[in-house]
């Protein structure tokens, strides 16, 4: 047998555990699941949206973009934009043509400055750097700039973040891949 008296409970000691805290424990778990969902979708929301590189500092944009434009949102969808100057341009830049598409939030007809870089992926394409970095203008001038230094430049002419650009120049770490693509002068900078 199994060295116990018949009808002796011998499966070892049991907890016992009120109603209540069974219930409030259960609770908290589902609350915790809720977080973890609303938590989870709004990452996935995040990374939804249009891609975003480093654009907070001068030499983020002198490292990491390949041009500063100046252009107009087109009139038949909002991610078109008619280039109309080219202010700056990140030696090895790749080239860029006169009409571009960028993931960015356009309002057709206004006019903009944008960081862009060109991504190296499925063909390629434009990028502008962050979407804090698209500067809408105001009669050639500066009205926003979010998160970025540009907002030091709010008022402005654009050319005063050209001229910054060239001043300072791109993150060291960078220069050996300024003729390579944005993948590896992140890479480098992140090292």
């Amino acid at each position: 047998m199994n060295g116990g008296h018949v009808g002796e409970n011998i499966t070892g000691p049991t907890l016992s555990v009120s109603r209540r805290l069974t219930i409030a424990g259960t609770v908290v778990v589902l609350l915790l699941v809720a977080w973890a969902a609303v938590l989870g979708g709004r990452v996935l929301l995040d990374r939804a949206g249009p891609p975003e590189y480093p654009a907070t500092g001068v030499r983020d944009w002198a490292t990491f973009a390949d041009h500063l434009v100046l252009g107009t949102a087109g009139p038949d969808d909002t991610d078109r934009l008619e280039v109309t100057t080219v202010l700056w341009s990140r030696q090895g830049a790749h080239p860029i043509g006169r009409r571009i598409s960028i993931d960015a939030d356009l309002t057709e007809g206004e006019a903009y400055a944008v960081p862009v870089a060109w991504l190296e992926d499925d063909g390629g394409h434009w990028v502008a750097l962050a979407p804090d970095a698209v500067l809408p203008l105001d009669g050639g001038r500066i009205t926003g700039g979010g998160g970025t230094w540009a907002a030091d430049h709010a008022g402005e002419s654009p050319r005063a973040l050209a001229t910054e650009l060239y001043e300072t120049g791109p993150h060291p770490a960078a220069v050996p891949y300024l003729y390579g693509s944005l993948e590896q002068r992140l890479a480098a900078v992140e090292r």
